[in-house]
């Protein structure tokens, strides 16, 4: 798999989840599922532009797209540099993270901290036709930061903002009921 281009195992990853041409970017919503319940999610433009970024770094760290494997991804790419200013896949990423922080904690500071030795692919300075040419391989190692180009990011404070993105639905419908 290493060997093979980026293009190939992305195409390859969603055939395998059965996410559909170039990861489902032409739907107008997508599904998020929670064991036997699914909600339906908003396919955003930011999300349709982006969603190749966030399955590359799947394939960059193996993880699969489980509970473990979302959550421990989206630590990952908290760690990396995350999303800039799109908010929407911030948003998302937080809340997955939060899912490793109270289900999987080992798992999750694991790939938080291994993020923090690499960066991502939506940081790492390629464009699109330059990143899917190169093997997975190439991508991983022009992924890694050097020694002096690490990044020092608390895992306490992104975890502890994870959750409150996870439990803030929660607490403002608590509120609203008080008030109410």
């Amino acid at each position: 798999m290493l060997t093979m281009t980026v293009e190939h195992a992305l195409n390859e990853f969603y055939d395998e989840y059965g996410y559909g041409e170039e990861g489902g970017i032409y739907k107008k919503w997508d599904m998020i599922k929670f064991g036997p319940i699914a909600l339906p999610l908003p396919n955003l433009e930011s999300r349709r532009t982006n969603i190749y970024l966030h399955d590359i770094s799947h394939l960059v760290t193996g993880y699969d797209v489980s509970w473990l494997g979302e959550s421990s991804v989206s630590s990952w790419e908290v760690a990396t540099g995350g999303w800039g200013r799109l908010y929407f896949p911030w948003l998302l990423t937080l809340w997955a993270m939060a899912v490793g922080v109270m289900l999987y904690p080992r798992q999750s500071y694991r790939a938080f901290q291994l993020g923090l030795r690499m960066k991502n692919a939506f940081i790492g300075g390629l464009s699109k036709p330059a990143m899917y040419r190169l093997s997975l391989a190439e991508l991983r190692l022009r992924l890694q930061r050097m020694d002096s180009e690490w990044i020092h990011r608390s895992y306490v404070v992104w975890a502890g903002l994870s959750l409150l993105v996870w439990w803030s639905p929660f607490i403002i419908g608590f509120l609203l009921y008080q008030l109410l």
